[in-house]
């Protein structure tokens, strides 16, 4: 529409000419001028500020005219509309781009909503549906799905067909099979949370890679609210920025309200929080404890907003009894060094601070893998989810990325309760104000069927019940480090295929080295190459996992030759 109006003003005007050569070249020039309309694309729905309200953003390719949502009570009456607004993204090499956010108010709970987005100059999106903070019921509980560290590629989670060839798992690509992955969890969830790191990276590729994932995530989310808070991989000034004005519409209440990146000043989405249902949700940056800062927004200034929002969320609790504080570094975890250093230096500013608020659970992704935490204070645990004297840690950073695994090189401690490294998923089932249910579903392709649980498996899951809400007391607190854990349980996507198991609880890479330690490289490498004949049939080479653990530059090789 944009180009035929163009044309037909550049037609009018050229026509004045009496040269036809003249009008021939006006005519040129004009269409080579004249650029067709770019869609809103990458729409993305989060929780308002308020109860009655959804905030929709979405992009375009060009500058708007009119920022708007409309939406109604069907999809052929949209008698309702906002105003939004737009920002300039510049930060690109070779392009500017525009984010824009609009909020939909005055909205009634357990109401289906429809609604689209775009503007005069552009044009408006396709109509999309959701339901309005639906109320739960003794048989539907509120579902909350948790996933952390999801690429534009390799995001197995998302739906069976990601893979690590191409960026691509959009509507179209997962359409084939929605039964399993998160596209599955869309018609009954309440709320998705990406705790951090976002398309690896989000300004990669002049970013196209942010572009993408936002173009992957559309078909969850704009249906359900998509929230999230802070990773590592949004530290670095340009995938900061994208973060920071991707996600400008989070129902921000920090202080200060402004964070500025390399784009300009806009909403601090740094540390956050909401209430859904029962529970009072807390986005918080670990990354802030790493470099990252504008000068008005730190540690200091993160660390007295906690305080101040866990206050006044105990003084609430008897309408929201669960807290659940989410970042993406891990404060207890055991799979490398990443639970040394950095996890130290976040719970000596925050374990207390957990602890005393009677925070029930600490969230968290980074490590990719999952790992469940008994209650913990101070490296002690009690192995009971009963009444818990501390909070729960847990670790669920296994969404899928092109850093792939992330194996466990220690012992299992006694402090955790389960822990697995296939690319897996949380539900966190919220029945009432005293259960909690916990399952973790995996959904990793290289699980081979004949030796372990099928994607979309239920791997593991627990109860948490708790009848006292409320800070938590030093005199009760866990006091003791068990020698061992009879309850405690593994799983790693090696041990199954390798067949080196003896049942001695060792991690499965000190197992390997001891393989190839008595039997030596050639040994090993037969191992590996029946491995390789057993394996899905997409793949011949397994992942390459360094030393010390970290997957970081991991990759598969594919039978078409590409990595």
């Amino acid at each position: 529409l944009k180009l035929q109006f163009l044309y037909l003003i550049e037609f009018n005007w050229c026509s004045s000419y009496r040269s036809p050569m003249f009008r021939v070249a006006c005519l040129a020039i004009a269409l080579v001028g004249a650029r067709a309309a770019t869609p809103p694309e990458q729409v993305h729905l989060n929780l308002g500020a308020k109860d009655d309200e959804l905030v929709v953003q979405w992009v375009t390719q060009d500058a708007s005219q009119g920022d708007r949502v409309r939406w109604g009570l069907s999809a052929d009456v949209l008698s309702s509309a906002a105003d939004g607004d737009a920002r300039a993204f510049k930060q690109d090499a070779g392009r500017t781009w525009y984010t824009h956010v609009a909020t939909m108010s005055g909205l009634k709970t357990n109401t289906v909503y429809y609604y689209q987005v775009g503007d005069g100059s552009n044009g408006y999106s396709q109509v999309f549906k959701t339901l309005h903070r639906r109320t739960a019921t003794p048989d539907a509980p509120y579902r909350h799905i948790l996933l952390g560290d999801m690429g534009s590629s390799c995001a197995f989670t998302l739906c069976k067909a990601c893979n690590a060839l191409s960026e691509v798992c959009d509507r179209a690509a997962c359409a084939k099979n929605t039964s399993v992955g998160l596209v599955s969890e869309a018609a009954t969830a309440d709320m998705f949370l990406h705790t951090g790191d976002f398309g690896y990276d989000l300004g990669d590729n002049d970013g196209k890679t942010g572009d993408q994932f936002f173009r992957n995530i559309e078909q969850v989310a704009t249906s359900v609210p998509y929230m999230v808070s802070h990773g590592n991989h949004e530290d670095a000034a340009i995938h900061l920025a994208h973060y920071i004005e991707r996600f400008r519409g989070m129902p921000s209440n920090a202080v200060p309200a402004e964070f500025t990146s390399s784009n300009g000043a806009t909403t601090n989405t740094l540390y956050f929080s909401w209430d859904h249902g029962l529970v009072h949700w807390v986005a918080f940056s670990t990354e802030l404890w790493f470099g990252v800062t504008d000068g008005k927004v730190n540690v200091s200034t993160a660390v007295e907003w906690l305080k101040s929002d866990l206050k006044k969320a105990n003084a609430q609790r008897d309408v929201t009894p669960w807290i659940v504080v989410h970042g993406h570094r891990s404060m207890y975890c055991s799979c490398d060094g990443d639970c040394d250093g950095p996890a130290k230096t976040l719970r000596d500013a925050l374990e207390e601070i957990m602890f005393d608020y009677g925070v029930d659970f600490f969230i968290n992704g980074h490590e990719h893998n999952y790992e469940r935490m008994w209650p913990t204070y101070h490296g002690n645990s009690d192995q009971t989810f009963v009444d818990p004297k501390a909070t729960v840690y847990v670790v669920t950073g296994a969404a899928g990325s092109k850093e792939l695994h992330e194996p466990f090189t220690r012992p299992q401690p006694s402090w955790s309760a389960f822990r697995a490294n296939q690319f897996s998923y949380s539900r966190m089932i919220v029945h009432n104000a005293t259960h909690i249910h916990w399952q973790q579903v995996q959904t990793d392709p290289t699980q081979f069927p004949i030796f372990g649980p099928k994607y979309g498996s239920v791997i593991d899951e627990t109860w948490y019940i708790q009848h006292s809400h409320g800070p938590f007391n030093r005199s009760t607190a866990p006091k003791t480090k068990p020698a061992t854990c009879s309850t405690c349980s593994e799983q790693d996507h090696w041990s199954p295929l390798l067949g080196l198991e003896d049942g001695s609880g060792r991690p499965t890479v000190a197992l390997i080295e001891e393989y190839r330690a008595a039997h030596g490289e050639e040994a090993w490498v037969d191992k590996l190459r029946g491995v390789m004949q057993r394996m899905h049939s997409n793949i011949t080479k397994w992942e390459d996992v360094r030393e010390d653990g970290n997957s970081d530059g991991a990759t598969f090789n594919w039978r078409d030759g590409s990595a």
